[in-house]
């Protein structure tokens, strides 16, 4: 399972943005549509014989009869109760993942935010030098990668009981607040605040046999019906099964269907009810910036120079990226 999903996120990663969104929906679709298509289809021709192997069983008429039109009203208060019970449990999961779904949105927001804000006062607390500076933006990078991206489908509370000496937020404050803590200081701390509220949100809440006793309850509802068709067949024989078959299996579906989302939901990560695909988008510009800012810093170090002209500004070398960030702020203000 390791290697399928490193597979995936690499293909993932070359893909074309709109590729990449289609692949994801058309995988997210399979995983529910799939199994509640297969489900259906096995009720559709489980269903007679299931109810005529039950019919066998009883060989009552006066049990065929009151079966047939329900006369105690028994199985349909049965079916009553545990539709109810039911529809209350899956909607109230559903609404509370949706919620935590929404949770994670809104921390993203926040933590995005952050970093690029982090990653703009590394770039001047570091001017002039350029040991710090490569070693910040490596620290920064393996941020973005292990952390942010891979994040979402780690275990939260593992992720967050590593030692601080390994957390690349915790290197970058090291190397420019010793001492006097400089303004990063603050900027790392409201990342890691939003990390933490990020991965809160990523926490599971419910356990997983939570949704096993979900797919319990489904199977005891549907199970009524089986009992149904086998006092109805009494009346229309095996035509009449064939048609209920069909409802059943319609039914079937639906149920299913409906668990599955639930289940999508649960996961947390890798599908189109997730936030991977707006993570995708959010984290563009900051990867962007990142490859140019540690690729500049990598042609310093290879020719021995920075490339073309230095800029001075305050006693300290600019190198080419923060010069060219510089005339294009430039452009934007000035006439």
């Amino acid at each position: 399972n390791t290697n399928t999903n490193t597979n995936t996120n690499t293909n993932t990663n070359n893909s074309p943005p709109q590729q990449l969104e289609l692949q994801v929906q058309l995988q997210t679709l399979s995983r529910i549509l799939l199994p509640s298509l297969g489900s259906s289809l096995l009720a559709y021709l489980l269903f007679p014989p299931l109810a005529l192997q039950l019919s066998y069983l009883i060989n009552d008429s006066a049990t065929f009869a009151v079966l047939s039109v329900d006369s105690s009203q028994f199985i349909q208060n049965f079916l009553t109760v545990t539709g109810l019970t039911f529809s209350i449990l899956v909607g109230q999961t559903y609404y509370f993942m949706y919620q935590q779904q929404e949770a994670v949105f809104v921390s993203l927001f926040g933590e995005v935010t952050e970093a690029k804000s982090l990653l703009e006062q590394v770039a001047l607390v570091c001017q002039g030098r350029r040991d710090m500076y490569e070693m910040c933006l490596g620290a920064m990078k393996e941020y973005v990668e292990e952390d942010l991206k891979r994040g979402l489908g780690k275990d939260p509370a593992l992720s967050l009981s590593g030692r601080p000496m390994d957390d690349p937020l915790e290197v970058i404050m090291y190397l420019t607040s010793v001492g006097i803590p400089s303004s990063i200081y603050d900027t790392v701390r409201s990342l890691r605040q939003a990390r933490a509220t990020r991965l809160a949100a990523l926490q599971k809440k419910l356990p997983p046999v939570h949704l096993l006793l979900l797919w319990l309850l489904a199977l005891i509802e549907l199970s009524s019906f089986p009992i149904l068709g086998a006092g109805t067949q009494t009346i229309g024989g095996y035509n009449i099964l064939t048609i209920e078959g069909v409802l059943f299996g319609i039914m079937t579906f639906g149920i299913v269907l409906t668990l599955n989302v639930v289940g999508e939901l649960y996961v947390g990560s890798g599908g189109a009810y997730n936030v991977d695909s707006v993570l995708r988008v959010m984290v563009k510009g900051l990867d962007e910036e990142l490859e140019v800012r540690m690729r500049d810093v990598a042609g310093v170090d290879d020719d021995g120079d920075n490339r073309g002209e230095t800029l001075i500004l305050g006693g300290k070398s600019l190198g080419a990226v923060e010069q060219s960030e510089m005339e294009r702020r430039k452009r934007m203000i000035m006439p």
